[in-house]
């Protein structure tokens, strides 16, 4: 596992991942609300992918309105890849991400962009940026922001993510901190914990304070008046932003896998339970042509790909039951059931994602407290979950938040 599994972003696939031979897309046209004939929709240039589906090579996508978006992959730890974007305005161009402060980065942003201007047409250069607009906290999304800083590109990122970049040092500590508790917590004796924490502090990158130039609430906008939603759960401060019929995502929603969620308690503003509210608040946003995720392929079908997440959730919230069935189990127990035996940062990714899935059990009464006097009597103990009762509805709740508007894409 790499070192970009060091910083947040989950590898826990939807499905089983199939590895692929390299293939090189053709140009496609989204139109998947069937705009009426004649209505322009969003294009995507071809572009090839490895063998994880990942985009290896930039693609140009032209909004409706003819709004040129630059997919730029960029290597930001050995082995993980991430999407950094240019919206090529020709007045208010921004770049969104990134990506880490690996020489990587670099390295392929700068190519990414020489490629982009040589192959498209890209007009603006870094020192004609806007803005920087960062979508969410997390180190392979940020890590490279002082590179931009020293140019004197304005650094925007959501306000309860700000506190991430401006305060990093204070921030890691405190994470470790409570990590520490969660691993006890967890059933993981000391040794363990002690062990898992170490490899924790070992990945945090150096990131010298950095005071955000904006603070984005919502209701904001970007560039050239685009608008920003929050959408809280995989990162407190995750953002996505409209640009005519297209909608950049980030890591709130994913063509193959699905982001890393942990419990509310560990980390305010994460969990199962403001993600799939924020999942509805995307799909309430607007009607859009194509999804751009910060990792992995363009989505042309932003409801479908919802529908499949929430359906993968539901599923894996049953599994949790069933497995508390027969016993009260510790959360490391519900995990290994669930992810099976995992290596190195594997396992604080699996030991998160079951307690997300647990916490929102519990809270709806699904699973109780097994060892009430224990964990009341010691801090430190481990909570053991037995299932209550067989539920008789979905476990999700449907949340009905209707679309915005009906036009057919977001203006």
């Amino acid at each position: 596992m790499g070192h970009g599994d060091l910083l947040g972003f989950v590898r826990i696939s939807l499905e089983e991942a199939t590895g692929r031979p390299v293939v090189t897309l053709a140009t496609e046209t989204y139109n998947v609300n069937r705009a009426p004939r004649g209505f322009p929709v969003a294009t995507v240039t071809a572009y090839c992918t490895d063998q994880k589906g990942r985009p290896r090579e930039v693609a140009e996508i032209r909004t409706r309105t003819g709004i040129s978006i630059f997919m730029i992959p960029a290597e930001t730890y050995p082995g993980h890849i991430n999407n950094l974007y240019v919206i090529d305005h020709p007045t208010r161009p921004i770049l969104v991400d990134v990506g880490s402060g690996l020489a990587t980065t670099d390295r392929d942003l700068d190519l990414g962009l020489a490629q982009a201007r040589s192959r498209f047409g890209l007009r603006a250069t870094i020192a004609d940026l806007a803005e920087v607009v960062i979508t969410h906290a997390h180190a392979d999304h940020f890590g490279n922001a002082h590179r931009f800083h020293r140019l004197g590109v304005p650094i925007a990122v959501h306000d309860a993510d700000a506190h991430v970049l401006a305060r990093f040092d204070e921030r890691a500590r405190l994470a470790a901190s409570n990590l520490g508790t969660f691993l006890l917590r967890a059933g993981l004796d000391h040794l363990r914990a002690d062990r898992f924490l170490a490899l924790y502090r070992s990945g945090k990158p150096h990131f010298p304070d950095l005071e955000p130039d904006r603070r984005l609430g919502e209701g904001d906008a970007v560039g050239s008046g685009w608008p920003v939603l929050h959408v809280p759960g995989h990162c407190a401060g995750q953002i996505c932003i409209a640009v005519d019929d297209v909608v950049l995502v980030a890591d709130h929603l994913l063509a193959r896998t699905t982001p890393a969620l942990s419990p509310e308690w560990l980390a305010p503003g994460c969990g199962l339970t403001p993600y799939l509210s924020s999942l509805e608040k995307l799909r309430a946003f607007g009607r859009f042509d194509l999804a751009l995720g910060g990792h992995e392929a363009p989505m042309p079908d932003v409801s479908a790909r919802i529908a499949e997440v929430k359906a993968h959730h539901e599923r894996r919230l049953w599994l949790v039951l069933e497995f508390c069935r027969p016993g009260p189990l510790t959360v490391a127990e519900i995990s290994r059931r669930l992810f099976g035996q995992q290596r190195g940062y594997g396992v604080l990714l699996a030991l998160g994602e079951a307690a997300a899935h647990i916490e929102y059990l519990h809270t709806r009464g699904h699973l109780a407290v097994a060892n009430p006097d224990e964990v009341v009597a010691n801090a430190l103990a481990a909570p053991r979950f037995r299932a209550c009762g067989v539920p008789t509805a979905p476990l999700i709740e449907p949340l009905a938040v209707p679309v915005l508007d009906d036009s057919p894409t977001k203006p």
